[in-house]
């Protein structure tokens, strides 16, 4: 048996599951059905070219939602890489008049997982787009859990006006929903009673945290309505400054997520 696993489906190029160690680092809904061809509650789904609804697309563009190509996996002891490709625009998406190749590229190993998203323009129009990575991190009790390293941080918050967090404070969820665009690419931490989950970027350059609390997870047609408590997006994207791409130009964003068990329940080894 390897010391790392991904479970994944074409659909989306979607990463349903990962397992490292022992450990299981995403949320997965339980109602979720492979025959249903449809983006999965959980995992990672991929966003271009638009994030949520900024925009005059579809919530969240195409990409989680039409099948890529599977082009390489390799497993061994201590890795396991998946890879597709997708290509965007043409008759597929009539109301983008643009020709772009995206390439997905996830490993996980025994330390955590890596993630990979590249877009390539490769029509002859200049086009933006906003998107990247929407990973539902598994936590065994929300309210049990804290987000450190946003302290300070300029943020954009759908239930309430621009703000900024006080240096010492840490994210924490009551049970209320929870939807923040924090500006900055720092690396973050994840503390929860099991293990801590250090997520670092490159490329993106914002931070979306997302939660829909105890309400608002009740509108969720595609998971129990009490699993609100089991995770936390905690999203690399680039939302406010959205990646401007001229025909030839390429866009790399990288997702880290490296974990460790705690010793004393509090984050520290």
């Amino acid at each position: 048996m390897t010391a790392c696993q991904l479970t994944w489906q074409t659909l989306g190029a979607q990463v349903l599951r990962v397992n490292t160690g022992g450990t299981e680092l995403l949320y997965l809904s339980p109602w979720f059905d492979p025959k249903a061809q449809r983006a999965a509650r959980g995992g990672v789904p991929v966003l271009f070219p638009q994030f949520a609804d900024r925009g005059p697309f579809k919530k969240h563009g195409w990409a989680r939602d039409v099948e890529w190509v599977l082009t390489q996996i390799a497993s061994g002891a201590d890795s396991h890489v998946l890879e597709w490709e997708w290509v965007c625009g043409g008759t597929n998406q009539p109301l983008w008049p643009h020709q772009a190749h995206l390439r997905l590229r996830a490993q996980a190993t025994a330390s955590g997982l890596k993630i990979q998203l590249d877009v390539c323009n490769t029509g002859t129009s200049t086009f933006e787009w906003t998107g990247g990575l929407h990973p539902y991190w598994a936590v065994g009790n929300l309210l049990e859990s804290q987000l450190k390293g946003l302290q300070g941080v300029s943020v954009s918050d759908r239930y309430n006006a621009s703000r900024i967090i006080e240096a010492r404070e840490a994210v924490q969820w009551s049970g209320q929903a929870y939807e923040s665009l924090y500006d900055m690419p720092d690396p973050v931490s994840l503390e929860l009673p099991s293990h801590t989950l250090k997520l670092s970027m490159t490329g993106f350059d914002q931070w979306m945290v997302w939660n829909p609390g105890a309400d608002e997870a009740k509108n969720l047609n595609d998971m129990p309505a009490a699993d609100w408590q089991r995770f936390v997006c905690i999203e690399p994207v680039r939302v406010s400054r959205p990646c401007r791409l001229q025909p030839g130009d390429s866009f790399t964003g990288k997702l880290k997520a490296e974990w460790w068990p705690n010793s004393d329940g509090m984050g520290r080894r």
